[in-house]
């Protein structure tokens, strides 16, 4: 497995649009030495390039082609993610250190333990090439974001770009399914007629989706933003909506309804004005998309369909995983083939499949996340200025946070979602940190003051 990787990346560097991508990439790279924006771009192409993917299962072998070049990008969809971190590598290593020093988010430690105990397992049980592929790529990952993201993580401005580059993932994806729809829907909408788009399946479609919206809604927001560019956000938030609906994931709805909640926890009028506003817009758009032509109350969709149908899909696949946590406590249920293979819920996978040595660091991992939620609401009390900000991150790791009970993302190396938590704990490390200088400098002012 981690051989047929290796030729494809090979392949993929050696044809003509990997020597184009490559050319651009160090060009990019050059010219993101000084602008902030376009460091921040590459870092949303790359997230964008992680989500790409193929649904396959036992019943499709090869799922319909789409159109020039979506096809082609996703035929290089891995190899081109690997470049691109290799390319926020490089610029990593020539951006200069600022005034933090502490760049590594708590949490992070504790995944990185559930990735060595992944890495062992599969190194003494399975593939050893795909062993070492894998940890290299998530050791790649959080290097890059060390040396990358989190040390540009200097000031206000890095902060609304490092917010507007997961927005962009949002924009993008949006922007080239809907080239893709124009001629052919199908090909984005195969699997029971939900939108999975140039992802995997309709599941880490409706993630992706879910986990941009608090970043909309801060662009909306912002006092540093017009009003037409605020309007522009808000259109990409109304279609990030309607394609989130349209995946037909109960999951992506719950995480897009708790983003919206805890981003307006405290502002019940402005909830309601966004509720409103967003419910009319639904309302007029959403029986346009019906598949029969029913234009009346809720459009008939399959996604209409799925939402009504009330059936349990996750109950049978977490009650096997709980099984095997209790059969296997320890090291988890034995590998079979090359590489673990993972349910639909990060922590049940993490007992299933590593036992107590996995699940533990999962759980602290977990437990750190939810601590940096709180010292994030308390910053909102304490000092205001910081509400937007904090707001943001609390909306967008909670709703991740939320969405990992249904999906195996946490235990992924190299996804948009697992970037996505990475960022949002680097928003709310950032946020902690400029919090405690504030407070040093402040508290030594007033010494100074004293001793005059």
């Amino acid at each position: 497995m981690g051989s047929s990787f290796v030729s494809q990346l090979l392949n993929v560097i050696a044809s003509r649009y990997g020597l184009v991508s490559m050319m651009i990439g160090l060009l990019v790279v050059y010219r993101a030495r000084r602008s902030r924006r376009l460091a921040w771009l590459l870092f949303t192409l790359c997230c964008f390039a992680a989500s790409i993917a193929k649904f396959q299962d036992e019943f499709v072998k090869q799922p319909p082609p789409l159109v020039f070049p979506l096809e082609q990008l996703r035929n290089a969809g891995r190899p081109l993610a690997i470049i691109l971190l290799c390319c926020l590598l490089l610029l990593g290593f020539i951006t200069q250190n600022g005034w933090r020093r502490l760049l590594t988010p708590q949490p992070l430690k504790y995944l990185i333990l559930v990735q060595i105990v992944i890495f062992f397992k599969t190194l003494v049980y399975g593939d050893i090439g795909f062993a070492f592929l894998a940890v290299f790529t998530f050791g790649a990952v959080v290097l890059m974001l060390r040396i990358g993201p989190s040390r540009w993580l200097q000031d206000e401005q890095n902060f609304d770009l490092a917010v507007w580059s997961i927005a962009m993932v949002g924009v993008i994806f949006v922007t080239v399914n809907a080239y893709q729809a124009l001629f052919d829907l199908h090909a984005i909408t195969f699997v029971h007629g939900w939108f999975l788009g140039t992802t995997g399946n309709p599941h880490h479609a409706a993630v992706l989706l879910a986990a941009t919206i608090p970043c909309f809604m801060f662009l909306i927001e912002s006092r540093n933003e017009g009003s037409w560019v605020k309007a522009c956000w808000m259109v990409g938030l109304i279609l990030v909506m309607i394609a989130l609906f349209l995946t037909g994931s109960r999951t992506g709805i719950i995480m897009g309804v708790v983003s919206i909640l805890f981003f307006y926890r405290q502002r019940t009028g402005a909830l309601l004005r966004l509720g409103i506003f967003v419910g009319v817009v639904l309302a007029v758009i959403l029986p346009f998309l019906s598949q029969d032509g029913s234009g009346w109350g809720i459009p008939y969709t399959a996604a209409t369909d799925k939402f009504l149908s009330g059936t349990n899909t996750r109950e049978g696949v977490w009650l096997a995983l709980w099984d095997q946590f209790i059969n296997y406590p320890l090291f988890g249920v034995p590998l079979e083939g090359g590489r673990l293979g993972y349910g639909e819920s990060s922590w049940l996978a993490a007992g299933a499949n590593l036992g107590l040595l996995g699940f533990l660091p999962l759980v602290m991992f977990g437990l750190e996340c939810l601590k940096m939620i709180l010292q994030l609401n308390k910053l909102t009390h304490r000092k205001p200025i910081y509400f937007l900000q904090s707001t943001t991150v609390i909306a967008g790791l909670g709703s991740l946070l939320v969405g990992s009970f249904s999906e195996a993302f946490l235990l992924g190396n190299l996804t948009f979602s697992l970037l996505a938590v990475l960022m949002y704990l680097s928003l709310g490390k950032y946020l902690i940190e400029a919090d405690s200088k504030e407070n040093v400098y402040l508290y030594w002012q007033t010494l100074q003051n004293q001793a005059v």
